[in-house]
């Protein structure tokens, strides 16, 4: 496989980011600097390490937590009280948390703000996690929005259509009324705090948000805070609607 494809497998970051750390002249292969994008490893035959220390490659977990209101969406954070790494399991946590050598550290897939709730994803597969954040994808995700007055259908096109901010344009992909203030709100990218901006802009306050898909992943039964490993099915099916 291509070096930023080996990095990434090894839970370093998407591609992307791990294409910039060998161009960045970061990454060694059986001690040598590469710099070729195009440099293909293999784990099996290669010491490939990142800023001297050895990489290998990390079985993958896919993991779906029902996140809490109230818990930031972070690994360590000296001013939260309370971050989505308290909810998982010890081994996830401790690997995690301590950059431990040889165990499995999972990232979460973008990042739900401390007000909302519902699927957050966590994973170990940097190529996953930046197919699936990416729009070029078209992978879906789903939330139930409560709003602080009526919505009015008239608006549907506007949210549809947006408005264009300092980070791009901001946008609604599909808007479905499930009640007189409860809708059920379709993205496929997701820039920091999206919902709300967008329906802020046309005079909507977002009271309550709920992610309840991501992609082919339902919320399902999960309570606010449990989680659980993704089935080999469940995982099978993620990396299929993100093109892997």
């Amino acid at each position: 496989m291509r070096i930023a494809h080996a990095l990434a497998t090894a839970g370093l970051g998407s591609r992307r980011k791990c294409e910039v750390f060998v161009v960045n002249g970061a990454v060694t292969v059986n001690g040598e600097v590469v710099r070729d994008l195009g440099r293909q490893v293999d784990f099996t035959k290669d010491t490939i390490a990142y800023r001297g220390k050895i990489l290998e490659a990390s079985p993958s977990v896919y993991y779906v937590l029902n996140k809490p209101e109230g818990y930031v969406v972070t690994a360590q954070d000296a001013h939260a009280k309370k971050t989505v790494y308290d909810l998982l399991p010890r081994q996830l946590v401790n690997a995690t948390r301590q950059g431990a050598r040889g165990k499995v550290r999972v990232f979460p897939v973008g990042r739900l703000d401390k007000d909302s709730m519902g699927i957050l994803l966590l994973t170990n597969d940097g190529e996953l996690s930046h197919r699936l954040l990416h729009p070029r994808y078209h992978v879906e995700k789903w939330y139930e929005v409560t709003l602080d007055r009526a919505w009015h259908p008239e608006d549907t096109g506007k949210v549809i259509a947006g408005f264009h901010a300092f980070d791009g344009l901001l946008k609604l992909e599909q808007v479905r009324p499930i009640s007189r203030r409860r809708l059920l709100v379709q993205l496929r990218e997701g820039k920091k705090r999206q919902i709300r901006r967008v329906f802020k802009k046309f005079g909507y306050e977002v009271v309550t948000l709920m992610r309840i898909s991501f992609g082919p992943i339902k919320l399902g039964g999960l309570r606010p805070g449990e989680g659980r490993f993704l089935t080999s099915f469940e995982s099978k099916e993620l990396r299929k609607a993100a093109g892997l």
